[in-house]
């Protein structure tokens, strides 16, 4: 992808989570931003993983020919549950559908906006759950495929949530919940023949984010409504820029996006470019 297109910030798990923008050959050090200006301008084009420029996306951040072609955007990375690789039954790509499916992956229980259950491939590890904006997070089963996570998450997503609430995980940080107690609740609903992949290990990690002051009345800001997206850098939680007047950009959401970021100090007397 074109080093000047919007990609989502590298995380490193510190005290407070450090995030990082890599753009136009630079790393951006996001958390020394907050309290400064940030400027975001849109060039008005997209760019597909396969290099296809364009004004905008078909789906889900794919051309029409990727999103309807690729391995990358077939149901089963959505839809774990629907994985065959394992059996040597092709989706689209056998070849790419192995390397990627028959993999170890994690099922693991997130509090972000609530609890939630979730699946991460082992090489992800906490950055997935960085990119949720999860406070704590434990993990569940390893598996030896992405199928037996996805049969697992089916299982389970009965009593807890698969998806994250953004606008509450936004809001503030959640209240203390005891993963490890509902670990063990929720391990005695996973389907028996998956329970030798339960870990004993009951290990809690903790996540702190770099937010002067949360939003009271979230505004949800995109670039295709508005180009150029600038203000006071407040924080920043998951993939999203937490602005000034409660307003929220998510990087993730505009990967691929051929833009321009810059930065600076905020003026006495009012926000100068």
């Amino acid at each position: 992808m074109r080093i000047d297109t919007l990609k989502k910030m590298d995380t490193d798990l510190q005290d407070v989570v450090q995030y990082t923008l890599d753009i136009h050959g630079e790393t951006h050090n996001m958390n020394n931003y907050i309290g400064k200006n940030i400027k975001i301008e849109w060039s008005g084009d997209v760019i597909c993983s396969c290099k296809k420029v364009m004004k905008k996306f078909y789906r889900s951040g794919f051309c029409y020919q990727c999103y309807w072609d690729s391995p990358m955007a077939s149901q089963s990375i959505f839809k774990p549950e629907l994985c065959t690789a394992h059996l040597g039954i092709e989706e689209r790509d056998l070849e790419w559908e192995k390397e990627f499916q028959i993999a170890p992956h994690y099922v693991y229980l997130a509090n972000s906006s609530g609890i939630k259950v979730g699946i991460t491939r082992g090489s992800q590890g906490v950055i997935r759950w960085m990119d949720q904006g999860a406070s704590q997070a434990i993990l569940l089963a390893e598996v030896p495929n992405r199928r037996f996570s996805g049969d697992i998450e089916v299982s389970l997503k009965r009593f807890v949530a698969d998806v994250t609430n953004w606008r509450k995980m936004l809001s503030g940080t959640p209240d203390f919940v005891d993963l490890v107690q509902l670990k063990e609740e929720l391990s005695l609903h996973v389907p028996e023949e998956l329970k030798q992949y339960i870990l004993p290990n009951n290990t809690v990690t903790e996540i702190k984010y770099p937010v002067r002051k949360y939003p009271t009345k979230i505004k949800s800001v995109k670039l295709e409504r508005t180009p150029i997206i600038e203000g006071e850098l407040m924080g920043i939680k998951g993939q999203y820029l937490l602005l000034d007047e409660d307003r929220v950009f998510n990087i993730r959401s505009h990967e691929g996006f051929i833009s321009k970021f810059s930065h600076q100090e905020i003026a006495k007397q009012g926000l100068l470019f």
